[in-house]
C-alpha cells in the first residue's frame, strides 16, 4: 500500500502545486508521511489511506483526468455528503501543511518568500533526577502551574513536572517550533467539526509560545461564572480583582508595550470605516521593542516577553533542580480519597513519586486525561470543552503588508463581544506565518508561484467566538481524542464576525479577499463581482462539519468548578471532589469560556485559588 500512497500523493500534489520540482515534492512528501505516522486520529488516517489506495489505480483516469484534479478536490469540499467534505478538506489542509513544513525545518514554499529564516538548532534536553518523594507536585508549567508553584514554594517543597523541554531561543523555524513546543506536534484536530487544536508544551507552557495578548476578564463573564456556580460576588469580587491586578502588575501588562504593526494598519482602518472601534492590545512584555516577537511562537526566545518561567519560577525565586522537564505524568495513584503517588515517565523509564499534594495544571486537554487514566470518576470530567473557535479572513493590498512581521497581535475590537445573551466574538489581528497562511488560505490559483510571490501583500484577521457549544473526550485511538460540534447560535456569531472582517478589508481597499471556508471563497476586485453578492454567498454557508476551517488555541472547561459534584469536577477552591489533596488551577475549571484570550484569566484564577491552599 505504501507505493500506491506515494503514487497518489505525487499525482495529486503535482496537480495542486504544478510549479514544484521533484525535490520540492519529495520534501513535502516527507512531511506528509510524518502526519500520516503521528496524527492522533488513526481512523481518519485509515480513511485517507484507503482513498489514496483506490485513487492510485489507472481506472480512475476514465473519470478524473490529472488536469481536473484541483476541480475534483474542490467538488469533494463542496459535497453535500459529510464524509466527502471531510476527505476534501483533509486533503487540502494536509497538503497545505506539507508545503509550509518539512522534516528539515524549511518548507518548500520558503524559496519563494522574503521571509527571515534563522538557523535551526536542536533542543538541549536537561538531565533530571526524579525524586522519590516531593511535598507538592505541580503538573504543568504554564499559566496555572507557574503561578501556583510561585505561591506554594513559600510554604512547601515544590516540584514542577513539565512534559516539554526548555526553549533554546535560537530559531524561528516553524516546523521545529511545532514539533518541540506544541502538544501532538500542532496537528491534533477534533472529531465532529474539524477544529485544529494548538496547545503549548514546554517550560513556561503556552506563555512561552502564545501571542502575548493580555486581556482582563470582563465583569460580565465573572458575573456569569457566579451565576453558573450559584454564587454572589465570588468571582466578580474585590478578592478576584485583586488577584487580576497583581498578575497584570507582575507581568507588566500595558498597551504602551504594543504598536500597530504594518500588517494590521489596513485592518484597523477598515474596522473604523465599518462603524466599529478598535483598541490596542495590552501585552505582557517589558517594552515595545520586540519587533520580531512574531517568531517567539515558534521558540525564538524574546527576553522582553514575561512568560511564567521568567516571572514565577525563575532561578532567583525557585530551586532550578526542582523543575523537571521532559516528564510525562501518566496517572495518579489514588487510595482512600487521596493521591498517594504520581507516575512519571522520563526517558522511557516510569518513576513513582510519593506526594502530599498534587496541583494539576496540564491544560484543558491533558488535565482530564490524567484524572481519567487514574481511575477517577465524575460525570462532568472531560466534558464541557470550550474552544473559542476561530476562523479568518485575509485581504490582499497594493502595499506590502509582510503578514509575518512585527508584534504578533496589535489590535482588537470587542464591539460585539456580548452580541447576544453575553456571547459574541472578538475581532483580532492575525500573524500569518506560512504554516498558518497556507493551510487556512490554500492556493486556488493555477500558478502557485505567483500566489506565493503575492504573499507579502496579504493581511489577515480572525474572529474569536465565545462558544456556547461544548465538546467532550471520547476514546483512545491510540490516545484520547476530542469531539466538538458547533451549534447554530455560535455559527451565526462566527459568520457575523466573518462578515465584519470582509467588509473591513473591502472598505480598506483590498484588491482580493479570501475567506477560510472549505473550499476557499475568493473575491477579486478585478472580477467586478459585487461585494454584497459575495457576502450573500458567504452568509449562505451552512452550519455543517467541514464547511469552515476552524482553529483553537484556547481550550477550557473540561473539569469545570461547581460546589455540586454532579455539576462540576472541583469545588470553588479548585479541590477535586472526593480527593482531599488534588487541586486544579488551569483553564479546565472555567464554568464557561473566558470570552477573551484567557492567559490573564488563567493566571488570575490560579492566584485566586492557590492562595486558599
Amino acid at each position: 500500500m505504501g507505493k500506491r500512497i506515494d503514487k497518489s500523493f505525487n499525482t495529486i500534489f503535482s496537480s495542486l502545486y504544478p510549479n514544484f520540482d521533484q525535490e520540492e515534492i519529495k520534501n513535502s512528501k516527507k512531511y506528509f508521511d510524518f502526519i500520516i505516522e503521528n496524527f492522533p486520529d488513526r481512523s481518519e488516517i485509515i480513511q485517507l489511506k484507503g482513498f489514496f489506495f483506490i485513487f492510485s489505480f489507472g481506472l480512475r483516469k476514465l473519470f478524473i483526468k490529472d488536469s481536473n484534479i484541483p476541480e475534483f478536490v474542490k467538488n469533494l469540499q463542496s459535497s453535500n455528503l459529510s464524509i466527502l467534505r471531510k476527505l476534501g478538506s483533509g486533503i487540502t489542509a494536509l497538503f497545505g501543511l506539507s508545503t509550509a513544513r518539512s522534516l528539515d525545518g524549511e518548507g518548500s514554499v520558503y524559496k519563494y518568500l522574503d521571509y527571515p529564516i534563522y538557523k535551526n538548532t536542536t533542543i538541549n534536553k536537561k538531565d533530571v533526577s526524579i525524586p522519590k518523594s516531593i511535598e507538592v507536585a505541580v503538573i504543568g508549567s504554564g499559566s496555572g502551574g507557574g503561578v501556583a508553584a510561585n505561591i506554594l514554594q513559600e510554604k512547601y517543597e515544590v516540584g514542577i513536572f513539565e512534559k516539554g523541554s526548555y526553549g533554546n531561543g535560537e530559531t524561528n523555524n516553524e516546523t521545529f517550533g511545532y514539533h518541540n513546543f506544541y502538544d501532538t506536534n500542532g496537528i491534533q484536530q477534533t472529531r465532529g467539526y474539524k477544529v485544529l487544536l494548538l496547545a503549548g508544551m514546554g517550560i513556561g507552557g503556552g506563555t512561552s509560545v502564545n501571542w502575548t495578548t493580555s486581556l482582563r476578564t470582563p465583569d460580565k463573564i465573572l458575573d456569569e461564572w457566579d451565576s453558573l456556580t450559584g454564587q454572589n460576588k465570588y468571582f466578580n469580587s474585590s478578592e478576584f480583582k485583586s488577584s487580576m491586578d497583581y498578575i497584570c502588575k507582575e507581568l507588566n501588562v500595558d498597551v504602551e508595550n504594543n504598536r500597530v504593526p504594518q500588517k494590521e494598519v489596513k485592518l484597523a482602518e477598515g474596522i473604523e470605516l465599518n462603524d466599529l472601534s478598535y483598541k490596542i492590545i495590552p501585552r505582557n512584555t517589558s517594552n515595545a521593542d520586540c519587533t520580531e516577537s512574531g517568531f517567539s511562537t515558534f521558540g525564538r526566545y524574546d527576553e522582553s516577553i514575561n512568560s511564567t518561567n521568567k516571572i514565577w519560577f525563575s532561578e532567583d525565586k525557585f530551586e532550578p533542580e526542582n523543575v523537571f522537564s521532559d516528564t510525562n505524568i501518566k496517572s495518579l495513584d489514588i487510595a482512600n480519597g487521596k493521591a498517594t503517588h504520581i507516575n512519571v515517565e522520563n526517558s522511557g523509564v516510569l518513576h513513582k513519586v510519593a506526594v502530599d499534594k498534587v496541583i494539576l495544571a496540564a491544560g484543558s486537554l491533558n488535565t482530564p486525561k490524567i484524572l481519567l487514566d487514574s481511575g477517577y470518576k465524575n460525570k462532568q470530567l472531560g466534558h464541557n470543552l470550550k474552544l473559542h473557535p476561530v476562523s479568518g479572513v485575509a485581504g490582499k493590498f497594493s502595499e506590502e503588508q509582510k503578514p509575518w512581521a512585527g508584534t504578533m497581535q496589535g489590535i482588537y475590537s470587542d464591539d460585539n463581544l456580548f452580541r447576544k445573551d453575553n456571547y459574541g466574538y472578538l475581532l483580532e489581528g492575525l500573524p500569518m506565518h506560512p504554516s498558518l497562511f497556507f493551510p487556512f488560505f490554500p492556493n486556488n490559483n493555477d500558478k502557485f508561484d505567483d500566489f506565493i510571490e503575492s504573499y507579502k501583500y496579504w493581511s489577515g484577521g480572525i474572529v474569536l467566538t465565545s462558544d456556547t457549544s461544548s465538546g467532550s473526550i471520547i476514546n483512545k485511538n491510540p490516545q484520547h481524542l476530542w469531539d466538538y460540534n458547533l451549534n447554530d447560535f455560535d455559527h451565526n456569531n462566527l459568520m457575523h464576525g466573518m462578515e465584519s472582517l470582509v467588509r473591513a478589508n473591502y472598505l480598506a481597499g483590498a484588491e482580493e479577499i479570501m475567506v477560510a471556508t472549505s473550499p476557499t471563497m475568493h473575491w477579486k476586485k478585478s472580477s467586478n463581482e459585487d461585494i454584497e453578492e459575495f457576502l450573500n454567498k458567504m452568509k449562505a454557508v451552512k452550519n455543517e462539519p467541514f464547511r469552515m476551517l476552524l482553529g483553537s488555541a484556547h481550550q477550557m472547561g473540561t473539569a469545570r468548578m461547581n460546589p455540586d459534584p454532579n455539576l462540576g469536577v472541583t469545588d470553588l477552591n479548585g479541590k477535586v471532589h472526593g480527593l482531599d489533596n488534588v487541586f486544579i488551577v488551569d483553564s479546565s475549571v472555567f464554568p464557561r469560556c473566558s470570552g477573551v484570550n484567557p492567559m490573564i484569566t488563567i493566571q488570575s484564577t490560579s492566584h485566586f485559588l492557590t492562595s486558599k491552599i
